[in-house]
């Protein structure tokens, strides 16, 4: 009865058996660890095979004179010879790409800890510039994820870090700062973990996300920081709204204690458009989207034009243009739950160790 060898191992047989075959067919499992033990195994169970088909071929050339099977046995056996040399080959190949992969990995991680070792950090993931001329709003970064902005103005700009975005979080902070000095801050901690800020702002079908719950872990306000009466952020209680949305018009960070009976957008937030397709992410026009606003001091079917945070909005006929109350940071983080206080300076990444 034939014997079969598992799946990755005579994938590796017929490769060296077939000239036709390349190593770029090859689509090798996701752990080249395991991969390379089943090589190693495989090697060494290879040369009593040899050794085996040897005593084999002495059988067939005794019983018959047939030169055609003869000739097949012995380009057989040659090809059989040669694969030990060709599984070496392939063995160095996935040891080289298990190294570069684990070089990068390391690499990532190494960008992302502190010298000291310290896993409790932040990471800024995004800054909001509302009068740099540059728009984030609703459509703008948040559910693409291509990287906005240059590092060495990451705190002055708008600005998106992609690496940051990507990767898994438990813990938004939320910054109102001056020049790169908090005023303000709001940590919470998401109801769903491990999920990415850029998966967490892809969810617009249904969109309408509460991603926290019990309000905030950390409220901290400097005792003169201005402009608190209608803050979109500080001026209200109540927990993360996420790609709200209602009525072609939508934000992408809300705050639930800013929601009126009636009309959800008395109330605005970051990342705003106001004449969207909100569940695609694409605009019906450009001339409603605006990155900053506060709380409306009426209803917005009642008021002439909403007041907007500095000039980052469509067009004039609709909005009005109001003062800027400071940028506005996105620092995300695995485990940190506490956000160093007002005064402090930042910087792209913050440990609180």
């Amino acid at each position: 009865m034939a014997t079969s060898l598992p799946p990755p191992l005579s994938l590796l047989l017929l490769l060296a058996l077939s000239p036709d075959l390349s190593y770029s067919h090859v689509i090798f499992p996701n752990s080249s660890i395991v991969l390379v033990d089943e090589m190693t195994e495989f090697h060494e169970e290879l040369f009593s095979l040899i050794e085996k088909f040897l005593d084999i071929k002495a059988g067939v050339v005794g019983l018959t004179d047939d030169t055609d099977l003869n000739g097949g046995v012995k380009e057989f056996r040659r090809k059989l010879s040669e694969l030990p040399e060709e599984l070496f080959k392939l063995e160095l190949a996935v040891n080289a790409l298990n190294e570069e992969l684990e070089q990068e990995k390391e690499g990532i991680q190494s960008n992302r800890r502190n010298v000291s070792g310290c896993e409790l950090i932040w990471h800024l993931g995004m800054n909001l510039n509302p009068a740099d001329g540059h728009y984030m709003d609703y459509l703008t970064g948040w559910h693409s994820g291509g990287s906005i902005g240059k590092e060495d103005k990451a705190l002055a700009m708008d600005f998106l870090d992609r690496q940051v975005w990507k990767e898994p979080v438990d813990y938004l902070a939320i910054v109102r700062h001056q020049h790169g000095v908090v005023d303000a801050v709001k940590v919470f901690q998401f109801k769903y973990w491990g999920m990415s800020m850029l998966e967490r702002f892809k969810d617009m079908n249904p969109g309408n996300v509460i991603a926290s719950e019990g309000g905030p872990i950390q409220v901290s306000v400097d005792k003169n920081a201005p402009n608190l009466e209608d803050d979109p952020i500080f001026s209200v209680d109540g927990d993360l709204a996420l790609n709200w949305w209602g009525n072609y018009r939508a934000s992408r960070i809300m705050l639930t204690g800013g929601f009126t009976k009636g009309d959800l957008l008395t109330y605005h937030g970051l990342g705003n458009h106001m004449n969207c397709n909100c569940q695609s992410g694409s605009a019906r026009d450009n001339n409603y989207r605006y990155e900053i606003s506060n709380i409306q001091k009426c209803p917005y079917s009642s008021c002439s034009k909403p007041v907007i945070q500095g000039t980052d909005f469509g067009h004039t006929s609709y909005f009005q243009t109001g003062p800027v109350y400071g940028n506005y940071a996105l620092y995300v983080s695995l485990r940190a739950d506490t956000f160093p206080e007002p005064g402090t300076e930042l910087t792209p990444t913050i440990e609180v160790c």
